[in-house]
């Protein structure tokens, strides 16, 4: 049976974001359903995103620094940072003039490159992809695990993901950009931008279920992909080669 209950062909809503939000790499959705919160490659920075007049609104800047992924937990917003140090922002109170922060260091190498951000409410932890291996040649990509009561990170990832599980060429590389936990199975969806563009899921068991390979022309630079709670399936692909960032919206097909 298979785990993708979405037409990826074809999107039930589409949004195309103006130019100073080309670089969109990760987002999240918030309380009701009507809207959305992104980062974006520039700064700590977070951006609402109204559904139903698609307007845009920007919060306070944090810190300078590509911003890879967010998790909005009720008042509260993690940002995922990459570069050197690679950290977590916990935001309070995010859409306030006033927002205050705490950053915590993650003990990943820069060449782990992590990208992906999700809340695993079921568990109280944030999970942390990586796009880049844990030493050179390794074809695997770790996901780790940031408990939210002790504010740390496991040393040892919590899931592998092993593309050789799902490529066809084993000399191609599945490097994942977003991940996703569906509200309803609890499956954990990964998407991959560089290297073979993909969408894969795992169960939270970590066995792989399946893997579905993405248009190229539809998903430019796929980045970002999280779930709405009514089930709706939400990927944002950055802009490329003169195409505006997109955030695309996909109805379940049937029920998961």
């Amino acid at each position: 049976m298979t785990s993708f209950h979405y037409d990826l062909n074809h999107p039930d809503n589409s949004y195309s974001l103006p130019d100073p939000y080309k670089e969109i790499s990760g987002l999240s959705p918030l309380e009701g359903n009507n809207r959305l919160a992104f980062v974006q490659d520039e700064a700590v920075q977070i951006h609402l995103f109204d559904l139903a007049s698609a307007t845009i609104t920007e919060l306070a800047k944090h810190g300078d620094g590509d911003s890879e992924d967010l998790a909005v937990i009720g008042t509260t917003a993690y940002v995922l940072k990459s570069g050197k140090q690679p950290a977590i922002y916990q935001v309070f109170d995010f859409q306030s003039d006033h927002a205050l922060f705490e950053s915590y260091d993650l003990a990943l190498d820069k060449n782990q490159d992590p990208e992906g951000l999700c809340h695993d409410a079921r568990r109280n932890r944030l999970l942390i992809a990586c796009k880049g291996p844990s030493t050179r040649d390794d074809p695997t990509r770790g996901i780790y695990a940031f408990d939210l009561q002790t504010m740390q990170m496991d040393s040892a990832p919590a899931y592998i993901i092993d593309g050789r599980d799902f490529l066809v060429n084993q000399e191609d590389t599945f490097n994942p950009s977003g991940i996703a936990i569906h509200p309803r199975s609890d499956d954990l969806y990964v998407i991959g931008s560089k290297g073979e563009k993909m969408i894969v899921c795992y169960g939270m068991d970590g066995r792989f279920k399946e893997a579905l390979g993405l248009d190229k022309d539809q998903f430019m630079q796929p980045e970002g992909i999280t779930f709405l709670s009514s089930g709706e399936l939400v990927i944002s692909s950055e802009g490329k080669k003169g195409k505006k960032a997109e955030i695309l919206i996909f109805a379940a097909s049937r029920q998961s």
